[in-house]
């Protein structure tokens, strides 16, 4: 069959934990898939394997049955596998023209008109980044995709994408494969939904066999919704300005007008706000940092054994099982959002401010998030989820 790109028995193991065992999948030009399971589950693993971000441990991919050898994301690349990141991987300070040209041939140079008429009519090439939204440079990074001309196209967490333009693409010819935790969106968008849990396949399953309903129940034993707690407030405020609150905070520990903080003590430390940005991965932390620095940002200038043993605390709490001296790249999104949220809550903030903190959660996970915030709300913190103006 034409372009059938297949998985044979993919592993992937750390020292600390297998996230992938055993995965085969096939496919096939045309059709869309979507990729579902819980936090940990090895969804994202699984796509950077495709990708080529990662190396199994074992097994092997084939295009049309014959073996790819994928080493980097050049070589998935050049045998048309490409992804479009859950963070578009772009550079900020310069155009979309610029960003465009990233990756792509001579002969790719002159589309770009055309893929931006059709993609973002009302922008000009000339446009910088850092001024687009986050569904523009989501756009931007998916037209830089397509420009590669991909047989097999990864949309990671994408934001809302019409069914209509999602089956336009498939009937170029590409196989696109969406990781997601909608499950309304795979149902309604996806061909097949793929089911993956404990880092193995479940079932995969055309799409028009199952409900939202279904896939709950074979997942996570659930029927439920999970609705936003009353003790929950919401802000029309941007990071920046939690940022600045934050920094203020920092460098003079005298109250002041422009923190808005409720308490009367003066001690800086019991004034401290959390905060927990939408971008997680670069924003509260960084793929290339140790685990041990990410959990001990706050404590840099202590004794290596108490910040050792402090960092192993928040590891326990947070329920992430991994080694200090681990790349929290190869944290999943579940275990990262948990870290990063009992980093915060070491630091006993009067108000924690959260943006967009249930996106890439699946029910359970959303469910455990809300009961540690309402713990921390009996104790007196401000829980505060931030909307952009």
């Amino acid at each position: 069959m034409e372009n059938m790109l297949s998985l044979k028995d993919i592993c992937v193991k750390y020292s600390y934990k297998t996230v992938l065992s055993g995965v085969s999948l096939n496919f096939e030009s045309g059709k869309i898939y979507s990729l579902l399971g819980e936090n940990g589950a090895g969804k994202s693993t699984l796509a950077r394997v495709l990708c080529g971000d990662i190396l199994p441990t074992a097994g092997s991919l084939e295009l049309n049955g014959n073996l790819l050898k994928i080493k980097n994301p050049g070589d998935a690349i050049r045998n048309g596998i490409v992804c479009v990141h859950q963070r578009p991987l772009l550079v900020s300070s310069v155009s979309i023209r610029e960003n465009l040209l990233i990756g792509i041939n001579k002969n790719q140079v002159s589309q770009i008109p055309a893929i931006m008429k059709k993609w973002l009519p009302e922008k000009r090439p000339d446009e910088l980044i850092n001024k687009l939204s986050s569904e523009e440079q989501f756009t931007v990074s998916l037209m830089g995709a397509l420009l590669k001309k991909p047989s097999v196209l990864i949309l990671d967490e994408p934001p809302e994408l019409k069914s209509e333009t999602l089956r336009e693409l498939a009937q170029s010819g590409i196989a696109i494969v969406m990781i997601t935790h909608s499950f309304k969106e795979a149902v309604e968008k996806s061909d097949e939904i793929i089911l993956l849990k404990d880092g193995e396949i479940l079932e995969t399953t055309p799409a028009s066999k199952l409900t939202e309903a279904d896939i709950k129940q074979k997942l996570f034993g659930l029927t439920k919704t999970v609705t936003k707690p009353d003790f929950i407030e919401e802000k029309n405020i941007s990071e920046e300005e939690v940022m600045l609150m934050r920094k203020i905070i920092w460098l003079n520990p005298i109250m002041t007008e422009a923190t808005k903080i409720n308490t009367s003590s003066q001690n800086s430390e019991k004034q401290f706000i959390g905060y927990i940005p939408s971008d997680r991965t670069f924003r509260a932390s960084n793929p290339n940092l140790t685990v041990f620095q990410l959990c001990t940002t706050y404590h840099t200038g202590e004794k290596q054994k108490a910040l050792e043993a402090y960092a192993s605390s928040l590891l326990k709490k947070a329920e992430v099982n991994i080694k200090l001296y681990e790349k929290a790249s190869c944290l999943s999104g579940g275990m990262l959002q948990r870290l990063i949220l009992e980093r915060e809550i070491a630091e006993n903030p009067r108000q924690l401010y959260l943006f967009d903190p249930t996106h890439g959660l699946d029910v359970e996970a959303t469910e455990r998030l809300y009961s540690r915030l309402e713990g921390l709300a009996k104790n007196g913190t401000k829980i505060i989820i931030g909307k952009e103006a």
